[in-house]
């Protein structure tokens, strides 16, 4: 086959890949307040809350995403002073942890403004 056929497979085969991944709605792509984590930051607050909290079960009828509001069944506890110390715009947040799902909380608002789940706090 010739070279410049296969680089053309090639770049056709990720641009598909590209429009594929870009189609696929990550966790906290919900409408609603958010903040934007780095993984590094999101396997820091997912580390330490998992070890730290109770793991909840989520309430019936709910689902956690970004923007949901947080029923009463779940009580939330203000994020950890050395998470809020090394990532500052946690400082005022709530956590909780839902299904072995770690949401931060609006404590004003009552609603979800991430959501970190094993599989989305490791580093890409």
């Amino acid at each position: 086959m010739h070279a410049g056929t296969l680089i053309s497979r090639a770049l056709a085969l990720s641009i598909c890949s590209a429009a594929a991944l870009a189609q696929t709605p990550q966790q906290d792509s919900a409408v609603g307040d958010r903040i934007d984590l780095t993984p590094a930051q999101r396997q820091t607050i997912y580390q330490s809350v998992t070890v730290t909290q109770k793991n909840n079960a989520a309430p019936t009828g709910f689902r956690v995403s970004v923007g949901a509001s947080v029923p009463n069944a779940i009580t939330p506890s203000p994020v950890p002073a050395t998470i809020a110390g090394l990532i500052p715009q946690t400082k005022g947040l709530e956590v909780a942890q839902v299904e072995g799902q770690v949401i931060l909380i609006d404590a004003d608002k009552k609603q979800i403004v991430a959501v970190i789940t094993k599989s989305t706090q490791q580093p890409e």
